[in-house]
C-alpha cells in the first residue's frame, strides 16, 4: 500500500498546484493588477490557462512513465482521458494499479499455500 501512495503522491501535488490557479488566482490577480496597464493584466490573466496546459502535459508524461514502470496495459486509454480531464486518467491508473497489486497478492498467497 505504501508503494500505491508513493505512486499517486506526485499526481496529488500536481492537482494541488492546479487548484491554486483556480479561484484563489482571481483574488491574487486582483491584488497584483490594481495599478498596472492592460497588457500586464492580459499576461497575468493567461497564467491559469498556461498552467492548466502544463499540468495536463506533465500528468500525461507521468502516466506514461508509471504505466511502463508497473507494466500495466491501457496507457493510451488513460492518456486520452487525461488529455481532457487529468483526474480521470489518474483514476484509471490507480484502479489498474490496485487490481495489479491485488492479483500479485493473491498469487503470493496461493504460492505460500501450495508449499
Amino acid at each position: 500500500m505504501n508503494e500505491f501512495i508513493k505512486a499517486l503522491s506526485k499526481y496529488v501535488v500536481l492537482f494541488i498546484i492546479h487548484s491554486l490557479f483556480g479561484t484563489p488566482w482571481f483574488y491574487v490577480r486582483y491584488l497584483l493588477t490594481k495599478n498596472y496597464d492592460y497588457n500586464t493584466i492580459k499576461v497575468i490573466d493567461s497564467i491559469p490557462s498556461y498552467t492548466s496546459y502544463l499540468i495536463v502535459a506533465i500528468s500525461i508524461i507521468f502516466l506514461i512513465i508509471d504505466f511502463k514502470k508497473h507494466n500495466l496495459k491501457g496507457v493510451i486509454f488513460a492518456c486520452i482521458a487525461a488529455l481532457f480531464f487529468p483526474l480521470l486518467g489518474v483514476t484509471i491508473f490507480a484502479i489498474l494499479l490496485l487490481l495489479e497489486e491485488k492479483k500479485s497478492c493473491e498469487t503470493n498467497k496461493s504460492n505460500i499455500n501450495a508449499k
